[in-house]
C-alpha cells in the first residue's frame, strides 16, 4: 500500500502482488470501524471540590492545598467520577452497546471482545469475560493492557486478526475507573506533589466495533514505540506480584513533570517516521486524536508539533485525563459533531506511562 500526498485527504492505490496463474488479486482486508460509542458517569466532580477532598481527607495533618492549584497545574475544570456500585466491565459495557447500537449488530455476532483498559474489575479472570456475561456474548475473549495506550494496541491486535482472517468482527472496548486510585489523604505539599497526576484522572468507558473491510477504509497505519526504563515514573503497584497485600501502593502515584520529560526525551521520530512513510502531512487527516494527560502538557505539544487546535477534540478541561478512554471517545465525538464522515482520514497519536507512544492513522 502507498499513499500519495494530498491537499486533505491522501489517495490510497493498493499493489497487487504478481499472481502466477489467471485469478484477480484480492483487496486488502483491513478492520474498518463499524461502530462507536461512550460512556461517563453522571457525577462531576470540579478542580474546586477535588481540593476540598483533599483539605477533609488530610485534616489530620493539618494540610490545606493551596487554593487553584489543581486547576492551575492541570488544566481540568471538571471530571466524572463512577459511583461505588459501578465497575470497569459496567462503563464497558455501557458503552459497547451504543457502539453495537452504532454498527447495527447485537452481542451474538460478536466473534471476539477484546477488553483493552489499565483498569479492570479483577485481577483473575479476565475483565473481558465479565463484559461478555454482561452483554449476552458467546464471543472468545482477553485483554489487553498497556496503561493509555491500551485502547489503541487493542486496536492494533484486532487489526491483524482481521487481516489474517482468524475473525471477522471484534468489539475492543474499555472501562476506565482511575478514581478509585486517587490519594486523598495527604501530608504536605511534597506528598501532594507525589500523588498529583490521580487529581487529572475521570472515570469512562468507550466502544469500538471492528469488522473487515475491502474497500480501502479501515486502519491504515501503525507503529509503537518505548522506552521502558522509564516505568517507575508513574505506577499503581497494587494487585500483582510485587505488592499483593500493601495498601499503601492501591493509590496511584507518579511524577508529572518527569513523565513529560521522558515523552520530549523520546521525541517526535515516531511521528517523523508515520509521514515520511506514508507521504502525508498533518494537512491530510481531517482530525488529529491526542491522548490528552493535562491542558498545559497538551498546549505545548500542539505548540511544538504544529497541528492546529481547530483539528483536535479537547476534553481534557472538561473530562480530564480518561486513560485509553480518551482516544476513542474523541473520535465518537468528531463523527457525533459533524467533523467526520465516510472516507475522512483520522490520525492518532497514543501517550502511555511506562512508557510508550502509538501512532495509527484510519479512514473511516
Amino acid at each position: 500500500m502507498t499513499i500519495t500526498p494530498g491537499r486533505t485527504r491522501p489517495i490510497i492505490r493498493h499493489r497487487t502482488r504478481p499472481v502466477l496463474t489467471r485469478s484477480i488479486a484480492q483487496p486488502t482486508v483491513r478492520a474498518g470501524i463499524a461502530g462507536l460509542g461512550s460512556w461517563v458517569p453522571e457525577l462531576v466532580v470540579t478542580s474546586e471540590e477535588v481540593e476540598r477532598r483533599i483539605a477533609e481527607a488530610s485534616r489530620e495533618h493539618g494540610f490545606v492545598p493551596k487554593p487553584g492549584v489543581v486547576l492551575e497545574r492541570t488544566g481540568v475544570r471538571e471530571r466524572r467520577y463512577k459511583q461505588p456500585h459501578e465497575q470497569a466491565s459496567d462503563m464497558a459495557v455501557a458503552a459497547a452497546r451504543r457502539a453495537m447500537a452504532d454498527a447495527g449488530v447485537e452481542a451474538g455476532d460478536l466473534d471476539l471482545i477484546i477488553f483493552a483498559s489499565s483498569s479492570q474489575d479483577l485481577v483473575e479472570p479476565a475483565t473481558s469475560h465479565l463484559v461478555s456475561a454482561k452483554l449476552g456474548a458467546r464471543a472468545m475473549v482477553f485483554d489487553v493492557k498497556n496503561a493509555c495506550n491500551s485502547f489503541m494496541n487493542g486496536m492494533q491486535v484486532a487489526d491483524s486478526l482481521i487481516r489474517t482472517q482468524q475473525y471477522r468482527r471484534i468489539l475492543v472496548c474499555t472501562g476506565e475507573a482511575p478514581s478509585e486510585a486517587i490519594r486523598w489523604n495527604v501530608r504536605d505539599w511534597a506528598h501532594m506533589k507525589q500523588s498529583f497526576a490521580g487529581y487529572t484522572f475521570g472515570d469512562a468507558g468507550a466502544a469500538a466495533v471492528l469488522e473487515a473491510r475491502r474497500d480501502g477504509s479501515g486502519i491504515q497505519y501503525s507503529d509503537f514505540t518505548a522506552a521502558s526504563r522509564h516505568w517507575e515514573i508513574c505506577t499503581l503497584k497494587t494487585g500483582g506480584t510485587m505488592h499483593p497485600r500493601d495498601l499503601e501502593h492501591t493509590y496511584f502515584a507518579g511524577d508529572g513533570n518527569s513523565l513529560r520529560d521522558a515523552f520530549v526525551e523520546l521525541g517526535p521520530q515516531i511521528l517523523v517516521d508515520c509521514f515520511t512513510r506514508t507521504h502525508t502531512t498533518f494537512d491530510d487527516y481531517d482530525v488529529v486524536i491526542f491522548h490528552q494527560v493535562t491542558g498545559p502538557f497538551l498546549d505545548q505539544t500542539l505548540a511544538v508539533s504544529g497541528v492546529p487546535a481547530d483539528r483536535i477534540v479537547r476534553t481534557i478541561d472538561t473530562l480530564g485525563n480518561i486513560a485509553s478512554a480518551t482516544m476513542p471517545l474523541q473520535i465518537e465525538r468528531a463523527m457525533r459533531a459533524g467533523r467526520l464522515e465516510r472516507g475522512s482520514n483520522v490520525l492518532m497519536i497514543g501517550l502511555g506511562a511506562g512508557i510508550s507512544v502509538g501512532i495509527m492513522t484510519i479512514r473511516i
